[in-house]
């Protein structure tokens, strides 16, 4: 009788081991969570080309320039912890993220917004007979001139 509860505990000590480490072996191999990553973007273009040209800057002060040929974005340089905090404001106080506006020309420009590659927001404007509110074209003239500017 000895030897029987002796194998039991044997038995269930095993078991026990096995699911504790399989337990945490399954929890060890979550992917983490990706962060999400939204970036603040600027452009300009269109016309006879076709051409555009834009920057951007994501929450971390890094700016990046557009790649159309290879569809990336390819680090330009880093603004400054002054920069980043003005300009998230500003965006912030204009409220870019909601505003509509959709008035695009034969040469456009535009502010947007984007959650990693999916855009939230876009507003854009270019039309001859539009003018942009004077608060958003010269967020668009500072922003495209500061995240342009050489490294």
């Amino acid at each position: 009788m000895n030897n029987f509860n002796l194998f039991h505990k044997k038995t269930l000590h095993f078991f026990s081991s096995t699911v504790l480490i399989l337990f945490f072996s399954a929890c060890a191999s979550l992917p983490e969570a990706t962060p999400i990553v939204k970036r603040y973007c600027v452009g300009q273009g269109g016309g006879f080309t076709g051409e555009y040209t834009e920057f951007s800057f994501s929450e971390d002060g890094k700016v990046y320039k557009r790649d159309f040929v290879y569809d990336r974005d390819v680090y330009y340089k880093d603004l400054s912890p002054t920069d980043l905090e003005y300009f998230l404001n500003k965006i912030i106080d204009l409220g870019i993220e909601f505003e509509e506006l959709n008035q695009p020309g034969n040469i456009s420009k535009y502010i947007e917004i984007r959650v990693k590659e999916t855009s939230r927001n876009k507003i854009t404007w270019g039309a001859p007979n539009y003018s942009p509110p004077k608060d958003i074209a010269l967020l668009f003239k500072e922003l495209y001139s500061k995240l342009s500017e050489r490294p």
